[in-house]
């Protein structure tokens, strides 16, 4: 047997494919590294704790797209004989270890912070340098956020809209940068430095507090995913309401039962039919319910369990079953 020969142009053109949601996380990973990189540098060199603490949360997020490519690869994967609810739950455990990031990186923010606040040097930095790497990077986490979320759509991946989410929330971290480096550049310009290397100290804090927002939300999200916890009360009545609209082709409606794997949503509902109905009518129910459900939730894998009513809604030659029959 002939081994194939490494062909690094067609690796690279695999890995960029757009039909896929690996694209958009590994479009987020290159974007992550460049900011991460430069941001930590520049922050360092210049003198900004603000800005190398918005290169270290690009390092966390770098991570994060580590995590977000594994998630994505194993969650587009359909329910096997192994994991009958499929794989949607490594997307559940990358947002919690995401989440576990960021609290490090928030801690260590604050440590600098505080010895910041008893170091007397001012600030010596470049803005202009500063100003324009912070621009360059809004731009770029805006257009990753939009970008994200177009593809969490077109492919029903929860976590890219949770990546989306974090690069939206970033964004808005980076206008408060620009804003805190203005009024730096303002205060240095007017001999007053060393407020700037406080209030950009300050801002560092505020901003890192403010990026645990989506983190905080999409952990407890994850976790009441691993936990089974059933759909939200929205998307329940949502379901019944679908039920309801066919309450004249069954005796009685039991119960719904839910949970969610990644972009799967299990449904369970427990219907009571006549005795007498044969497979096809049966059937005929289960799809007619199934197509509903699946246009109002698309990622919806939805199971019909029908229950044969006792008959006593019979009398001799008299029927007095709820179903209008034909």
């Amino acid at each position: 047997m002939h081994k194939k020969k490494f062909n690094f142009y067609t690796k690279i053109k695999t890995w960029l494919k757009r039909d896929t949601p690996l694209f958009a996380t590994r479009i987020s990973f290159i974007a992550s590294l460049l900011i991460a990189i430069f941001g930590i540098a520049i922050g360092i060199s210049e003198g900004s704790l603000a800005v190398k603490i918005n290169g270290l949360i690009a390092s966390v997020d770098v991570l994060n797209s580590l995590l977000l490519i594994t998630a994505v690869n194993h969650s587009i994967k359909s329910p096997d004989y192994v994991f009958n609810y499929g794989y949607g739950k490594y997307e559940s455990i990358s947002i919690l270890v995401s989440a576990g990031l960021f609290f490090i990186v928030s801690g260590y923010t604050l440590y600098e912070a505080i010895q910041s606040f008893g170091d007397i040097e001012e600030i010596n930095g470049n803005y202009y340098y500063l100003l324009i790497f912070s621009t360059i990077s809004f731009l770029l986490m805006n257009f990753m956020s939009k970008f994200e979320k177009k593809t969490a759509k077109k492919f029903h991946i929860p976590i890219l809209e949770y990546d989306s989410n974090i690069w939206k929330i970033d964004s808005y971290i980076e206008l408060g940068i620009i804003s805190n480096l203005i009024l730096g550049a303002i205060l240095s310009y007017n001999d007053l430095s060393y407020y700037g290397r406080i209030i950009d100290s300050l801002t560092a804090v505020l901003l890192m507090a403010y990026a645990l927002k989506t983190p905080l939300k999409g952990s407890k999200d994850a976790l009441n995913q691993l936990l089974d916890r059933t759909l939200s009360d929205q998307v329940q009545f949502e379901i019944l309401s679908i039920v309801v609209q066919h309450l004249n082709q069954m005796c009685e409606y039991k119960t719904v039962h839910t949970r969610q794997s990644g972009k799967d949503i299990f449904i369970e509902i427990d219907l009571v039919l006549p005795f007498d109905y044969t497979m096809n009518q049966k059937n005929e129910i289960e799809e007619i319910l199934k197509k509903s459900i699946t246009a109002k939730f698309p990622t919806a894998i939805t199971r019909i369990y029908a229950h044969p009513c006792s008959g006593e809604c019979i009398s001799g030659e008299q029927r007095n079953c709820p179903i209008f029959l034909n």
